[in-house]
């Protein structure tokens, strides 16, 4: 029986992992990018963007089983619409859906309303389907807050609130686990964490340790945070939409630890201490 992948997002943080394990496991899978010549080394590709459904159709053309991963901006719910209306036009066998921890169409918080709303129409499909909800990435401390730290403090507005943050690449195993066998994890959600909670002061602590200077965390106003993006230029939905995360984080509605990965991989999930020291170059 063929199972013929294709991955969409391959070139942020999940996916570059993803590609990395799918390769590992010799599957038969490629890569759909919006730019020819964007992909990975080695790596099949096909043309698609998620906001040509025409282009979508023929790139999903002759797949079984299909990894969708949006961009978080405000777009998301459009391409996402597009998506599963192209998966059901060419006959796709399997959605593997990368969606965020506590996602629920219900929630009065935006993050996890309009994953959820995602998550909803993909389950409406008719298409077997898998959901993987992620919390938050360790890769964050090195993509999002370098400089900062590099600086020697993290600006944010999530008091004390702890969160069981994940490496990127845990994420990967498992979905590289299920892409690989989607029959026995059809119908799914699967939470995906790392072993503890941890703050952002514990986590800024842990990597003052390992790299010997300071590292603050500065609880901040969400007015400041609020400011700060507004001035970046980042989208307004955009900003909702972190506003609602870290609020969510600073109630400690972020916080509990699940042992998902370690079932689907057969092992532990990676622990921050252990992210800290591999990459304490990053940082210095």
């Amino acid at each position: 029986m063929t199972n013929r992948i294709l991955v969409t997002g391959a070139t942020g943080n999940i996916g570059t992992e993803l590609v990395k394990a799918l390769r590992a496991r010799h599957a038969d899978f490629a890569v759909m990018t919006s730019q020819a010549g964007s992909a990975p080394a080695d790596v099949a590709e096909v043309q698609g963007n998620f906001l040509d459904r025409a282009s979508l159709a023929r790139a999903f053309a002759g797949i079984d089983t299909l990894f969708l991963l949006f961009p978080m901006i405000p777009d998301m719910p459009i391409m996402a619409a597009n998506a599963v209306a192209a998966a059901k036009a060419a006959g796709v066998k399997h959605i593997v859906r990368s969606s965020g921890a506590g996602a629920d169409a219900n929630s009065p918080a935006a993050i996890a309303k309009v994953h959820g709303e995602i998550d909803a129409l993909v389950a409406a499909s008719g298409i077997p389907f898998t959901l993987l909800l992620p919390t938050s990435f360790m890769q964050n401390a090195i993509n999002f807050y370098g400089s900062s730290i590099r600086n020697g403090a993290l600006y944010a507005p999530r008091g004390n609130g702890a969160m069981a943050v994940i490496d990127v690449r845990d994420i990967a195993a498992v979905a590289a686990q299920v892409l690989t066998h989607p029959t026995a994890h059809a119908g799914r959600s699967y939470t995906l964490s790392g072993p503890e909670n941890l703050s952002d002061a514990q986590m800024m602590s842990l990597i003052a340790r390992e790299i010997g200077r300071e590292v603050k965390y500065v609880d901040i106003p969400e007015q400041a945070a609020l400011d700060t993006m507004t001035n970046m230029g980042v989208p307004p939905t955009v900003i909702e939409w972190l506003m609602s995360l870290n609020h969510v984080i600073k109630q400690g509605w972020a916080a509990g630890v699940s042992p998902m990965v370690q079932q689907i991989t057969g092992r532990e999930p990676r622990r921050f201490e252990d992210f800290v020291r591999e990459n304490v170059a990053k940082w210095k």
